[in-house]
């Protein structure tokens, strides 16, 4: 009976935490919807926090800044320099959110390597 209890008691535990999860999220889109931000802008705020708060890997973030990064100089070509402009923008933003999530990742192996 004890140990159904502990298992109860992670699940509540769990949950509240998404909760609040959910609610930051929430936040940040209502707060990207104030100043009046793109759709693509408040998306991409709204991943930023995510894998601030969420359990995002760094090698996630890069796949889209790679996919960004590489279509720039396509549109280049095609001449839609507006949208190539754009592009750009979006892969530096994922690389930063790769670069913090990276960071972050490095402190959490470290703080483990320590507890052992």
């Amino acid at each position: 009976m004890e140990q159904n209890e502990k298992q109860f008691d992670a699940v509540l535990t769990f949950v509240s935490k998404r909760k609040i999860d959910m609610g930051i999220m929430f936040a940040s889109i209502i707060f990207g919807m104030f100043l009046n931000w793109s759709v693509i802008g408040i998306a991409i705020f709204a991943v930023f926090i995510w894998s601030i708060i969420g359990p995002i890997p760094s090698r996630v973030l890069a796949l889209p800044a790679l996919f960004f990064l590489a279509f720039t100089p396509i549109l280049l070509a095609m001449g839609r320099n507006a949208q190539a402009e754009e592009f750009s923008i979006y892969a530096y933003y994922f690389l930063v959110m790769a670069v913090v999530r990276g960071v972050v990742e490095v402190r959490e192996e470290k703080t483990a390597n320590r507890e052992q």
